[in-house]
């Protein structure tokens, strides 16, 4: 056996874990090794394993934006999904680990009747997903509030202070490879006596006008200038579109799901379909918000 074979589960990592049990569409082959990370130091070891033996390595929190091939992955798959220390509050700041659940954030958050979050309550992700991503929804992004965060950066850790020039739509100087986020600092404000409506009014939105109730990655594309992708997608005649076992939700044409036990392939295959259409028909090229593993 590999020498680093034995470094990675001495780490405490898993072998041959299927991507499919990681991921919210529920498709992907198995990745050849799968280590949770609860610490800094685990993380730099794991990492340093990886440099010293050549082994391809990638990074996930909830597996809610991103898509495992039906190949699998031949490396290590870090999985960051669960905070390794408990949020702390101090009066309108609050730190938080990037494996803490931002749905979970967001509902303590209105509960200690702070505000600035509660629009992004029910986003399916975690921190560290959602500063990697500037996550957001229904006027308000994670980069309104974020103010410092703590990454592993050019081998080492580092605390930054975030600029307004840092973060954009659905994008961010904070994402893995260049940097791997561990925890943030959000400055919030007092809650008027508004936020808990906001915040059950966004959860409400989402459970009527998106396809909870089926295994997807979330909004397929991001928003086109000038547009939004789900109206074009409509507008295309494509809600339904079918390829294999994915399809176009017909809830929500933003969303490709997977409804009848989808491969990776079939979704693969179905989103470029709906790209070529939609060029072919608007002239808008749809770009995929939705990250490869």
């Amino acid at each position: 056996m590999d020498s680093y074979v034995n470094d990675l589960m001495a780490l405490g990592a898993v072998q041959n874990v299927p991507l499919s049990s990681l991921t919210s569409m529920r498709v992907g082959g198995e990745a050849a090794f799968v280590l949770r990370i609860s610490d800094e130091e685990r993380f730099a070891s794991a990492l340093a394993v990886c440099k010293a033996s050549g082994l391809p390595c990638t990074l996930i929190g909830n597996g809610t934006n991103v898509l495992a091939r039906d190949k699998g992955y031949s490396g290590l798959v870090l999985v960051f999904d669960k905070p390794h220390f408990e949020a702390e509050f101090n009066g309108t700041f609050v730190r938080a680990s990037a494996g803490e659940q931002l749905t979970s954030l967001t509902k303590r958050c209105v509960k200690a009747n702070l505000s600035g979050l509660e629009r992004l309550c029910g986003i399916p992700g975690t921190v560290g997903g959602a500063c990697a991503m500037n996550a957001g929804a229904y006027g308000g992004e994670i980069g309104d509030v974020l103010r410092r965060v703590r990454v592993f950066k050019d081998g080492a850790f580092c605390d930054i202070e975030v600029s307004s020039t840092d973060l954009g739509y659905r994008k961010s100087r904070f994402a893995y490879p260049e940097c791997i986020v561990f925890e943030a600092v959000f400055e919030l404000k007092e809650d008027e006596g508004t936020a808990r409506q906001v915040m059950e009014d966004c959860l409400k939105k989402r459970r009527s006008k998106q396809p909870l109730e089926y295994p997807s990655a979330g909004s397929t594309f991001k928003r086109p200038e000038g547009h939004f992708a789900g109206e074009l997608i409509e507008r295309c005649g494509l809600k339904g579109a079918r390829i294999g076992g994915a399809s176009v939700s017909y809830k929500h044409a933003g969303f490709i799901i997977n409804d009848k036990n989808a491969s990776a392939d079939d979704v693969y295959k179905l989103i470029d379909y709906v790209q070529k259409t939609v060029f072919e028909k608007t002239g808008v090229l749809l770009e995929r918000e939705v990250k490869d593993i």
